[in-house]
């Protein structure tokens, strides 16, 4: 898994997380964006890893909350 500083759909700069081909901006929601899901169960992050997710696109004024 990395961290990756790319745009969002909407041109912004986000951090992502690459995992299993697919490109995570919010792991509070599924790949599509349309379904909150609990990351920990869903992605298998740990805690530790969606805070800094968290606190790199606070940044960028990106929330990551649901």
């Amino acid at each position: 898994m990395n961290f990756v500083l790319i745009n969002n759909v909407n041109d912004e700069p986000v951090y992502a997380i690459e995992l299993e081909g697919s490109t995570i901006f919010n792991p509070n929601f599924s790949e599509c964006g349309r379904f909150v899901v609990d990351p920990l169960a869903h992605y298998r992050l740990d805690s530790k890893t969606v805070e800094a997710l968290a606190m790199l696109n606070a940044h960028f004024n990106y929330s990551t909350e649901c």
